[in-house]
């Protein structure tokens, strides 16, 4: 009993030390499984990326066959066109004239001549991105291969060639003919233009006509002789395209010549139909613009003749009026009808109205300061068209006041032109505006010592202004005494005369009569300054004032 209970219990013992070691082998692998899961699994490698090869182009006698696209067989799109036409050009070396052919594989097509096989189609050779099927592509092969080789086989034929040459040398004398007729026709027309132009310059009177005449007829000769080149350059492009054309082998350059000229031709007349509504806008809206200014123009011209007002502008003002309104209206339809100007909505054209604004900007300050320098003198009223005005030294009559320069004409005849800005910036006297009426006063300024009595002084100025003839009465002359100096007093004669255009010869008579006065009544005139009296006065008595001759008469 004790033996049976032992064995027992030791067997008891045992199978829980094995459960406890199948608990730790589960946890364990349980643990091992749950690591597994949680490690991300290795990468598997990308696949090779497909070797990219570049299109060949197929070429035979100077004409594109096919395009080979991707690799055939292991050669290259390279190495299939050029063993292509190895392969044309040894098959029609060869006896006998070669017919292109075709034959369904199932690698794709096969391009046969002769029966021997040129080269194999496939699906890859497609245009895909224009839709291009298998049997397109095989139908536009052999079209293409045939025409080749008919235009290889006629090259080789010595007639042909001849055939050429002839063709070639009627075209090269038509064409010289026709650039012979050309030479004799301008040269006809110019002597007749000539003739016409001499006569018509010898009847003009007047020499601005003349030089617009001559300079129409020198624009007109320009415009012929660009037009005499351009068609002299399109008789060389069409004996160039007729010669190509003649010989099997530049028969595609005759073609790309024709589809190069037609493309522009057609390009060029699309642009002119859908140019056609915006140019008819645009010439409505000049139009428009030329009318409103005509009108403007007739308004001012009234205005300016004195037959009627017009917002309060006089004559002075309206010529200066009309063409700053007139500027405005052609710079309003220039913006309305740049819109619909061709070409206005593309970049260059866009590029270049900035880049021409930019140089206007930038280049053309002192003529905008000197145009509204101008305008400022004409609506400020400073000065008019015959004012007798002085200018910094310069004094003389004003004959125009520019848009950017005002003209002066001195007494001796010289005419001065003066900036704006420079006129607006000196100093400006205006004889002519005289709050007292038309005219002005003139003034002549004397010296003379303190024992002269002034009252004397007064009256024998105001006598010599009196004799003085265009001296106004009314308002009467007078004398100032402008300054008590230490040696002399200084007076100032003043008087008032009609006619400001004779302002220097008013001025020299009347100095002329001053001192012809003051030496009537013996006073001596100290001008400058003097500073002691001379020991007899300086008078020149009434017996000598003719004074003696300049040459002693002959006998």
């Amino acid at each position: 009993m004790i033996a049976t209970g032992t064995t027992s219990s030791h067997i008891a013992r045992r199978t829980f030390a094995a459960l406890i070691l199948c608990g730790f082998v589960s946890i364990a692998a349980l643990l091992a499984a749950t690591n597994a899961s949680a490690q991300p699994a290795p990468a598997t490698p990308p696949p090779a990326a497909a070797p990219v090869h570049a299109h060949a182009t197929l070429r035979y006698f100077n004409r594109d066959i096919v395009v080979m696209r991707v690799p055939f067989f292991g050669n290259s799109p390279e190495r299939r066109a050029r063993v292509a036409e190895a392969n044309i050009a040894r098959i029609v070396d060869e006896v006998g004239e070669a017919d292109v052919e075709y034959e369904n594989v199932p690698q794709g097509v096969a391009i046969l001549m002769s029966g021997q096989l040129v080269t194999v189609l496939v699906p890859g050779d497609r245009d895909a991105l224009r839709g291009q099927t298998l049997d397109q592509l095989r139908a536009q092969t052999v079209s293409r291969l045939s025409v080749a080789v008919a235009a290889a086989e006629q090259a080789r034929r010595p007639q042909r060639i001849l055939e050429g040459l002839a063709w070639v040398l009627a075209g090269t004398v038509v064409a010289v003919g026709v650039l012979w007729l050309l030479r004799w026709l301008v040269r006809r027309v110019r002597h007749r233009v000539d003739a016409w132009v001499a006569h018509r310059l010898a009847q003009l009177r007047s020499e601005s006509a003349r030089q617009m005449l001559s300079g129409l007829i020198a624009s007109a000769r320009g415009l012929a002789r660009l037009a005499m080149w351009v068609i002299v350059l399109l008789t060389f492009e069409e004996w160039l395209r007729f010669a190509l054309g003649r010989f099997p082998y530049t028969q595609p350059w005759a073609a790309a010549m024709t589809q190069w000229v037609a493309a522009r031709t057609a390009g060029f007349g699309h642009a002119v139909v859908s140019a056609l509504p915006g140019l008819f806008s645009a010439f409505l809206i000049f139009l428009l613009a030329r009318l409103v200014t005509q009108a403007i123009r007739v308004t001012f011209h009234g205005v300016e003749t004195g037959r009627f007002q017009f917002l309060g502008v006089d004559h002075q003002l309206a010529e200066p009026t009309r063409k700053i309104i007139t500027v405005l209206i052609w710079l309003f339809a220039l913006a309305m009808a740049y819109p619909y100007l061709p070409g206005a909505e593309t970049e260059a054209f866009k590029g270049l109205s900035v880049f021409v604004g930019l140089m206007v900007s930038l280049g053309a300050s002192s003529i905008v300061g000197q145009a509204a320098g101008g305008f400022t003198l004409l609506y400020s009223r400073t000065m008019a068209p015959g004012d007798v005005v002085r200018i910094d030294d310069t004094e003389g009559t004003v004959q125009q006041i520019g848009l950017f320069t005002t003209r002066l004409r001195t007494p001796l005849g010289v005419e001065v032109s003066y900036p704006n800005n420079v006129v607006l910036g000196g100093k400006l006297q205006n004889f002519s505006r005289n709050p007292d009426g038309p005219g002005m006063w003139i003034e002549a300024a004397v010296t003379i010592g303190y024992d002269a009595p002034w009252r004397q002084v007064h009256r024998l100025l105001l006598d010599a202004a009196h004799r003085t003839p265009g001296v106004q009465t009314t308002p009467t002359p007078f004398v100032a005494q402008a300054a008590l100096s230490d040696f002399y007093v200084e007076y100032v004669l003043r008087a008032r005369i009609a006619d400001v255009q004779q302002r220097l010869a008013f001025r020299s008579a009347l100095h002329a009569n001053i001192q012809d006065t003051f030496n009537e009544a013996g006073v001596q005139i100290m001008s400058p300054n003097y500073e002691a009296d001379p020991e007899a006065p300086k008078i020149v008595p009434r017996a000598q004032w003719e004074g003696r001759p300049s040459t002693e008469p002959t006998e």
